[in-house]
C-alpha cells in the first residue's frame, strides 16, 4: 500500500487517553544517617575512610570501654630491692652495714626515678601524638565539609559529594566563621591544653651522697661493686686535680668526660650514670697569701652547676686506635708496628647532668675534733663525761661518745650493747664497739661549713653517711671470706707456679692484727701479704707451702714440703690452730696471742 492510498485516520475515532503523571508521594521524613531517598545508582562515592563511622577518626590509644584491665598502668614493679642490692655486695664486701643500706637505698631510689621519669616521658609522648592525630583529624573533617580537598602530605583528596546539601552548607557556614589559624600547619610550639584525665606527675629529684670515713674501708669499693652489679656507667676522678677554669689543672668538667669514655660516648648512658668525685676534703677552703684559693673554693664553686645539673659540653679530639688488627707478636700485647696518627677532628658531645648521680667521698680528717667540740660544749654534767673520754683516732674513736647520742640515726644494729661476741668463722673472741658508731655519724651541715665547705654546695649534699674503722674481725674476714680475697688471691697465684699455698687461723689473725696498727684498713692487709710472701713467691717453685704465725712475727721461715708433704701440712696446721683428733675447735681468746702479735712490730 502506498502512501497516497494509505487510510486517513477519522475525527471521529476515539482517542487514545492522556496519562497524566501523578506528583511524587511524599516521604516520611527519616533520621539523616539512615536516609534511602536517592537511587543507589547516583549515590555519591565514599571516601576510603576506614576509621570509626561517626567521628571519622581512630585513636589506637584509647583504652575506655575495654574494660577494668586495660585501666591498670603498665609500669611494672622493680626488678630488685635495697636489701637485693645489699645482698650481692655482702659477697665482695665485709661490715659497714649501716653504710651498704644507706648507699643501696639511695642509688635504688635514683634509678627508681629515672625509670618513672622515663615512663612518664613515654606516656606525655604518646598524649602529645593522640592529640596531634585528633587535631588533623578535626581540621580534615571540617576541610572536607568545606568541599575543598585536605592536603595530606602532598596527597590532595578530591572534595565528595554530599547525601545532606543543606546540611552541607551549614558545616560550610561554620568553617567559614571559625578562624583562620585552625586551617593553617600546626607550630613546633604547640600547647597541650589542660586536660582532668591527664595526671600531673610529680618530679622526683636526685638525691647525691656524701660518704666520710677513714682510708681503706670500702667507701669507693661499695660504690663499684654495685656499679657492676647495676651495669651502669661509673667513673672515679680525684679532686686534687681539679682548678678553677683558666688556671693550669683540670677543669671540673673531666669527671663528664671521662663518665662520656667509660659509656663508649653514648649520651644517653652518660647521662644515667655515677661519678664518684673522691679526696673530696681536699678543695676546702685554704687561707692563701694571694687571696685566690683556685683549688679549693674556685672548683667548689664550680661543682655547683654540675652537681645541680646542667649541659656540658665536651670535646673529645678524635684518634685512631694504636692496637694492631692482626695477632699480637708476643704474649704481653706489644706490637712494633707504629701508632697511627691522629687525625685532628674533634667531635662535641653535650651531656645533662642532671639525672647523673654524684658521690663525694673523703677521709675528712679532724672533722671529728670538730663535731666533739660541738656535742660536748658545757663544762659540767653530761660534756664532763665526754670530755674525760679517750681522743679520736683509727680504733679508738667508736666508744668516745655514750649511745643515747646515737638514738636518732637509721639503721640502728641489732645487739645495742657491747658486748664480746666470737667470730664464727675464726674462733676467735673480740669486743664488738657499742653499734659501731663513731663521732663523724653526728656531722652536720655546719660541721661541713666549719671545715671549709660553702653552704650553697653543702645543701646539694642530701645525705651523709659515715663508715666506721675495721674492726679485727672485721680484717680477718675480708682475709677470707668474701669472693676475690687476698688468701683466695694469693693461692690461684702460687697454683701457676705450681704451689700450693696454706695458711694457718693464727696466722691470719697476726697479719690482721698488724695491719689495724698500720691503719689504712684493708689496703694494710695487702702490704702485710706481699711482706710474709715475699721469700715464698721468690723460692718457688715449692710443692707445698705453709704460712705460721711465727712466719708472721719473723720468727722463723716459711714452711716448705714437697710432693709428699700434704699430710705433714694439715698436720702441722692443725697442731698450730688448737684442733685435736676428733677436729673438735678449742676455745682460743685472742688476748692470749696479742702479746705474740706485737712480738714482730
Amino acid at each position: 500500500m502506498s502512501v497516497l492510498t494509505r487510510p486517513r485516520a477519522s475525527f471521529f475515532a476515539p482517542t487514545p487517553p492522556t496519562i497524566t503523571p501523578r506528583p511524587p508521594r511524599r516521604l516520611r521524613p527519616t533520621y539523616p544517617a539512615f536516609s534511602t531517598y536517592k537511587c543507589l545508582a547516583v549515590a555519591p562515592r565514599r571516601p576510603q575512610n576506614f576509621n570509626s563511622g561517626f567521628t571519622s577518626s581512630y585513636d589506637p590509644t584509647l583504652d575506655k570501654g575495654r574494660g577494668p584491665i586495660f585501666a591498670k598502668s603498665n609500669f611494672g614493679v622493680p626488678q630488685f630491692y635495697p636489701r637485693d642490692l645489699k645482698r650481692r655486695v655482702d659477697d665482695y664486701v665485709v661490715g659497714q652495714d649501716r653504710a651498704k643500706k644507706t648507699i643501696c637505698s639511695v642509688i635504688f631510689n635514683h634509678y627508681q626515678g629515672l625509670r618513672r621519669r622515663q615512663h612518664h616521658e613515654a606516656q606525655d609522648q604518646r598524649l602529645r601524638e593522640k592529640l596531634q592525630r585528633q587535631r588533623h583529624a578535626h581540621e580534615r573533617d571540617l576541610l572536607e565539609r568545606s568541599g575543598s580537598g585536605y592536603n595530606n602530605g602532598g596527597m590532595t583528596t578530591p572534595p565528595v559529594e554530599d547525601e545532606l546539601p543543606a546540611r552541607s552548607e551549614n558545616f560550610r557556614q561554620t568553617a567559614r566563621s571559625l578562624p583562620e589559624e585552625i586551617f593553617e600547619t600546626p607550630s613546633d610550639d604547640f600547647c597541650t591544653p589542660d586536660d582532668s584525665d591527664v595526671p600531673h606527675h610529680v618530679k622526683i629529684d636526685k638525691s647525691n651522697i656524701l660518704l666520710i670515713g677513714p682510708t681503706g674501708v670500702g667507701k669507693t669499693y661499695i660504690l663499684e661493686t654495685l656499679s657492676k652489679k647495676l651495669n651502669v656507667p661509673f667513673t672515679i676522678s680525684d679532686c686534687n686535680s681539679f682548678t678553677q677554669a683558666g688556671y693550669i689543672g683540670q677543669d671540673v668538667e673531666a669527671c663528664i668526660e671521662r663518665l662520656l669514655i667509660e659509656a663508649n660516648y653514648d649520651i644517653k648512658a652518660t647521662e644515667h650514670g655515677i661519678v664518684v668525685l673522691d679526696e673530696f676534703d681536699k678543695i676546702a677552703k685554704r687561707e692563701t697569701v694571694n687571696g685566690r684559693d683556685v683549688g679549693g673554693e674556685g672548683v667548689q664553686q664550680a661543682l655547683l652547676k654540675l652537681v645541680e645539673g646542667t649541659k656540658v659540653t665536651v670535646n673529645i679530639k678524635e684518634q685512631r686506635s694504636s692496637r694492631p688488627t692482626s695477632a699480637p707478636a708476643n704474649g704481653y700485647g706489644s706490637s712494633s708496628a707504629p701508632p697511627t696518627p691522629p687525625t685532628g677532628k674533634v667531635d662535641q658531645f653535650t651531656v645533662d647532668t642532671t639525672n647523673i648521680l654524684f658521690v663525694f667521698c673523703g677521709a675528712f680528717v679532724g672533722l671529728d675534733k670538730t663535731v666533739l667540740r660541738r656535742v660536748s660544749k658545757p663544762s659540767i654534767g653530761f660534756g664532763s663525761e665526754i670530755r674525760s673520754g679517750r681522743s679520736s683516732s683509727m680504733s679508738g674513736s667508736k666508744e668516745i661518745l655514750p649511745r643515747e647520742m646515737y638514738s636518732h640515726l637509721p639503721h640502728q644494729p641489732v645487739v645495742p650493747t657491747a658486748s664480746a661476741t666470737t667470730s664464727p668463722s675464726s674462733g676467735f673472741t673480740t669486743a664488738s664497739p657499742s653499734g659501731g658508731f663513731t663521732p663523724l655519724d653526728l656531722a652536720t651541715p655546719a660541721d661541713l661549713q666549719a671545715y671549709g665547705f660553702i653552704p650553697e654546695l653543702i645543701g646539694r649534699m642530701h645525705n651523709i653517711c659515715a663508715l666506721s674503722p675495721l674492726s679485727l674481725d672485721e680484717l680477718y674476714r675480708i682475709l677470707t671470706e668474701p669472693r676475690n680475697s687476698l688468701v683466695a688471691q694469693y693461692t690461684a697465684l702460687f697454683e701457676t707456679y705450681p704451689s700450693r699455698l696454706a695458711f694457718t687461723r693464727r696466722a691470719l689473725y697476726a697479719i690482721a692484727e698488724r695491719a689495724a696498727k698500720n691503719e689504712t684498713g684493708a689496703r694494710g692487709l695487702k702490704m702485710e701479704m706481699e711482706r710474709v710472701l715475699a721469700e715464698p713467691m721468690f723460692d718457688a717453685p715449692m710443692p707445698y707451702v705453709l704460712i705460721t704465725e711465727a712466719c708472721v712475727s719473723g720468727a722463723e721461715k716459711a714452711c716448705y714440703w714437697g710432693k709428699d708433704g700434704r699430710l705433714e701440712l694439715e698436720r702441722r696446721r692443725d697442731e698450730e690452730d688448737g684442733r685435736d683428733k676428733a677436729g673438735a675447735v678449742e676455745e682460743v681468746r685472742f688476748e692470749q696471742f696479742r702479746q705474740a702479735g706485737q712480738s714482730g712490730a
